[in-house]
């Protein structure tokens, strides 16, 4: 079976290592499920996702832990067995020429300049209208959903419940997700489309933003992919799009912190998003691509080969 899968098309091994992840996620979720029971909080886990109005604390908790199984079945283990099982190199997770305080640096600083733009496009993106009211009704559904478990998630007046939030909400997701995405689909589109990079960034970049099935963010979701692919690609390593994809779920998780303990006004989660911003846009646009550009103009590494010429990889895995 291992044979069969390493000479598979790459669409195909995709496939079965997200359909392994679905199983060790749903294994994992039972285990914890397990140890819910054992310490006295059984009927909470079960209760947990039907109670979205006025959830207890624990079972707030229990959501959040659910969620980090989550990400460690459906993310991070099709990735290891995509570097176990296929025995693919992919993109190294960390290589020292990108580890230069200068390049992580600039890119801390495009990722960060990235908000109003990234306002911009949603508050574009949320207007659109689906031609199909079933559709149009469905995608107001989900997205209802989903702010209400965020809100959820993120409602806390405690610097450390903050700090919880910032590992469940910015840290998991940046590593795990672009295990996934970065570094498993990716190299695996790279190979599909026979080293065309662009196409293996972008259609990545769909996936990444389907799977959120949040399409009234669905665009802006979609060029934040682009840009953390480019630098996956460009650099050689995870490191740079872990690191911009925490910098930008960390900053949205910051400033809700802040806007809840009033410290800021709730103005500023959609700054960029309005006429009268419009210049900060176009600043944002171009400081993202000065930094994209200089990430680009510094790579050495070799996309045909899968090599690095300067044989600085620090890869593990």
């Amino acid at each position: 079976m291992r044979q069969s899968l390493r000479s598979a098309h790459p669409t195909v091994q995709f496939l079965v290592l997200v359909l392994l992840g679905f199983a060790a996620t749903f294994v994992l979720g039972g285990m914890a499920t397990g140890l819910f029971y054992l310490a006295g909080y059984g009927d909470e886990a079960l209760q947990a996702t039907q109670n979205m109005t006025s959830p207890t604390p624990i079972q707030v908790l229990i959501l959040k832990l659910y969620q980090i199984v989550q990400a460690i079945g459906l993310f991070a283990v099709p990735y290891i067995l995509y570097r176990i099982v296929l025995e693919q190199k992919g993109y190294a997770l960390i290589r020292t020429p990108f580890l230069k305080p200068i390049y992580l640096l600039v890119f801390l600083v495009a990722m960060l300049s990235a908000f109003p733009l990234i306002n911009f496009i949603t508050e574009w993106n949320g207007n659109l209208v689906f031609p199909i009211d079933s559709v149009n009704q469905w995608i107001q559904s989900t997205e209802q959903s989903a702010e209400k478990l965020i809100q959820v998630f993120l409602q806390t007046d405690s610097f450390s419940g903050f700090l919880f939030n910032l590992t469940l909400l910015a840290l998991t997701p940046a590593i795990a997700e672009e295990l996934l995405f970065r570094g498993t689909l990716q190299p695996l589109m790279l190979k599909a489309f026979k080293q065309n990079f662009h196409m293996a960034i972008w259609v990545t970049a769909f996936w990444f933003s389907f799977i959120h099935l949040q399409f009234l963010g669905f665009f802006p979701r979609l060029l934040l992919g682009a840009v953390l692919g480019y630098a996956a690609h460009w650099s050689g390593s995870l490191l740079l799009p872990m690191l911009g994809h925490f910098v930008f779920n960390g900053l949205a998780v910051t400033l809700a912190y802040f806007i809840g303990t009033e410290s800021l006004s709730k103005d500023i989660e959609t700054f960029g998003a309005h006429s009268d911003d419009i210049l900060f846009t176009a600043l944002s646009a171009v400081i993202v691509l000065s930094g994209m550009w200089l990430i680009r103009s510094r790579s050495t590494f070799n996309v045909v080969e899968n090599e690095d010429p300067e044989n600085a990889s620090l890869d593990s895995l």
